[in-house]
């Protein structure tokens, strides 16, 4: 095994084990979907993190209407997965 694998396995070992135990201590941790984005990992002492989607489209309102709906559906599912 390389220096690199050894420390992102460390890394990655160490970091769930502190996000385990920020879960059992009351936070609600928010894992990314991109490596580059763990920087930015929500963690929240409130409770459950709230994200609002917003859609841009060249569409008929309605339309636009229904797909921010869905959208924000979809981005609640997942943030109730994390």
């Amino acid at each position: 095994m390389t220096n690199h694998e050894e420390n992102v396995r460390g890394a990655a070992t160490r970091l769930h084990e502190a996000v385990v135990a920020a879960r059992q201590n009351g936070l609600a941790v928010t894992w990314p979907s991109r490596v580059d984005d763990l920087p930015a990992i929500a963690i929240s002492e409130t409770g459950r993190p709230k994200i609002d989607v917003t859609v841009s489209a060249d569409v008929d309102p309605s339309t636009a209407a229904r797909a921010s709906a869905a959208a924000q559906k979809a981005a609640e599912k997942v943030v109730d997965k994390a």
